[in-house]
């Protein structure tokens, strides 16, 4: 390789940022330095990174755009205080990202790892998105870069002190999770660079504590990502407990049944650092009864998952409806009752169109319902 073109910077890990610099002819630490501008001051500028010498950023101006997803839209909760960012890509794609307010007055990010998604659940708003493919790890990444930056300019506004040498990273938030729109293990290599990228002690510093990915189910893929971070946590939307209802709901689970996945999720090497969780989304007369609730504590104590039980999020002409509050609580009950971790987790941002399953790349809120 003898110069940058076509090179798409701000996607590579520094250990291969670092590579391509010397296969260029340029000393490794100027990548840590480019590395550093794009990850920690956030800099997109090619000319504002002062401390590269010009004849360097010019051959760099031959590499890929830098990334710059551009807000569209981005409306806060009335309810709890969450912002929806719908972003347009450079191909005037758009994907939405989340950020939550939590307990404790730390904030978590839900993060997009595609355009659209191709695992058809039923029960899902981004399913229905016409335009499908990968994000880049550098779109990914971008997605917490435009968080942190929005959050310092409010900070500002409001008064407060700037970060610093850290700049924009000191409004990171503290917890990521993969569970925006797409299946991050569908779009597994992006996915790996992303979490690299924030990981890394010279860039975002993300604890890989603090970092979810979910699966709808995509168990040969599952121990690949384990290997490159073992200690990231491991969300399971599973939504059914038996396959015949899964099959219908999910149809991933025609190809890899439920107990293949459970066999994928025991199968994992030990760590004390690694959390595993099932997403359940509760669906009014579909998997809320007492038996699913007993079928489900029952795999997750084998697998030794927490649960979160989620009452469905509707959106506009979705084909399912939300249980009542009593029925939830029973199923809870049931759950807790057979010796399961589980908890009742009602979804941020529901009147901007913001919680889970509702994500679908548009402007406009739905409405939640309840009985």
């Amino acid at each position: 390789m003898s110069d940058f073109a076509n090179v798409d910077l701000a996607s590579l890990p520094r250990p291969s940022l670092r590579a391509v610099f010397v296969a260029c002819g340029y000393k490794a630490f100027r990548a840590d330095q480019l590395f550093r501008w794009l990850h920690v001051q956030m800099v997109r500028d090619l000319d504002a990174m002062t401390d590269l010498p010009k004849q360097l950023r010019e051959a760099l101006a031959t590499a890929q755009l830098l990334p710059r997803l551009n807000v569209v839209f981005a409306p806060i909760s009335k309810i709890d205080g969450s912002q929806k960012l719908v972003l347009a890509c450079a191909d005037d794609h758009v994907i939405e990202s989340v950020v939550m307010p939590m307990d404790g007055g730390r904030t978590t990010q839900c993060l997009s790892s595609q355009v659209g998604c191709k695992m058809g659940c039923g029960f899902c708003a981004t399913a229905l998105v016409p335009v499908r493919r990968d994000l880049s790890a550098a779109e990914i990444v971008e997605q917490v870069a435009i968080a942190c930056r929005l959050r310092t300019a409010e900070g500002h506004a409001r008064g407060g002190v700037s970060g610093g040498e850290q700049g924009p990273l000191a409004a990171r938030p503290q917890n990521l999770v993969f569970m925006g729109m797409g299946e991050p293990l569908d779009n597994f290599v992006a996915v790996v660079d992303a979490i690299s990228i924030l990981t890394d002690p010279k860039g975002y510093g993300f604890s890989p504590r603090r970092i979810t990915v979910s699966t709808v189910g995509l168990a040969k893929r599952v121990p690949a990502l384990v290997a490159a971070h073992p200690h990231v946590n491991l969300a399971w939307s599973l939504t059914a407990t038996t396959d015949d209802v899964r099959d219908v709901l999910m149809p991933i689970n025609r190809g890899v049944p439920i107990s293949r996945m459970v066999d994928a999720l025991r199968a994992l090497p030990p760590s004390t650092h690694r959390k595993i969780t099932f997403e359940y989304a509760l669906l009014r007369d579909v998997n809320d009864s007492d038996d699913d609730a007993r079928r489900l504590a029952e795999m997750a104590l084998v697998v030794g998952a927490h649960i979160n039980a989620i009452p469905f999020n509707v959106w506009p002409g979705a084909p399912y409806e939300r249980p009542s509050r009593s029925r939830v609580r029973a199923f809870a009950d049931v759950a807790a009752r057979c010796g399961a971790s589980i908890s009742l987790r009602e979804s941020k941002g529901q009147d901007i169109g913001a919680a889970c399953g509702q994500l679908a790349g548009e402007h406009a809120a739905a409405v939640p319902g309840d009985a």
